[in-house]
């Protein structure tokens, strides 16, 4: 068999080996022109790179069985994440990642380390990833995880009733987002809570969690003085987290509006993508987000998406990947 130049019959070493460029030409013609991970074309706009499926700091060797092809997006985004938690997110994402295809190129290493020896530190972690992969296609074929999508944004409400801030990562705590609601308007002279319903004028001002700055903006707003006072229960009237997807307000936008809700803003905490789901029939079932575990416990009476406790806290972030179980599924 004819042999292109820089390759050994593993790709693995070579004595003399390709530059960036001559070795991302081999991979391409290898692979194919589509991103390994997100599996868009390569065009001029999506440009390929290589990068190490294996990573570096994990023992991945420099040789060119270690290399995919794969976008500049998806390759800067992977950061130090195994390859097959960058798949699953992905796949949360709703991008035709191809498990398969990583499979291939998982053997291909371990076929080449098998054959050139060595590679004590990428050996175990390698493993791993093939019994994580072979154990998931078992479950189901062609599924690598229970992942039904991601976090688009992160919303904190510091006061009830004002606008939220977005936030790149929050921290949820048994109550809910830390920070969130945490207080309510009050009327400064009688003690009476001051709620959108009555005062409408107060979803124009967006909390910055600063008391002192929020209440003097307050004052100005409504013309008439007010104070912030700590609710003893941020959620009472509402749940730890409220969950809505980005595709049930835009079903809502366009008419189809479950009974009773409304269509306006939802104010929740967390904004989901979720290309094939709908998180109203989650009522029951156990969500996990990064750190954290939720569990859905019902739908809201008049607005979109769906209430749920917190069973574990921990810290959740944009671009997490959301994975639901059955209640009964231990964390």
């Amino acid at each position: 068999m004819k042999r292109r130049p820089g390759f050994a019959g593993t790709m693995g070493p070579v004595s003399a080996r390709p530059d960036r460029a001559a070795r991302l030409r081999l991979v391409l013609d290898r692979d194919g022109p589509t991103c390994i991970w997100c599996g868009r074309e390569f065009s001029a706009l999506v440009q390929p790179s290589t990068e190490h499926v294996v990573p570096r700091v994990k023992g991945g060797p420099s040789w060119l069985a270690n290399e995919v092809a794969a976008c500049r997006r998806c390759n800067a985004e992977r950061g130090h994440r195994t390859p097959v938690e960058w798949l699953e997110e992905c796949l949360g994402r709703g991008w035709p990642a191809d498990p398969a295809r990583l499979v291939r190129a998982l053997e291909a290493l371990e076929a080449a380390i098998a054959t050139s020896g060595g590679q004590r530190r990428a050996r175990p972690y390698l493993d791993a990833q093939l019994r994580r992969l072979r154990r998931s296609a078992a479950r189901s074929v062609g599924a690598v995880s229970d992942a039904v999508g991601s976090v688009a944004s992160i919303s904190v409400y510091p006061v009830k009733s004002l606008a939220g801030r977005a936030v790149p990562r929050a921290e949820v705590e048994p109550a809910g987002l830390r920070g969130d609601r945490a207080h309510a308007v009050v009327d400064a002279g009688t003690g009476e809570p001051v709620t959108v319903k009555t005062t409408p004028e107060l979803r124009q001002v967006v909390a910055t969690g600063d008391a002192e700055a929020d209440t003097i903006t307050l004052a100005e707003v409504l013309g008439r003085p007010v104070r912030l006072a700590a609710s003893e229960s941020p959620q009472v009237d509402a749940a730890a987290v409220h969950l809505v997807s980005r595709q049930a307000i835009d079903r809502a936008a366009a008419g189809d509006v479950p009974e009773g809700c409304s269509a306006d803003d939802p104010r929740a905490n967390v904004l989901l993508d979720l290309p094939d789901g709908d998180e109203r029939t989650w009522v029951g079932r156990v969500v996990r987000i990064g750190d954290a575990e939720l569990r859905v416990t019902r739908t809201p009476k008049h607005c979109l998406g769906v209430y749920a406790e917190v069973r574990r806290p921990g810290a959740i972030a944009v671009g997490d990947v959301v994975h639901l179980q059955p209640d009964d599924v231990p964390g």
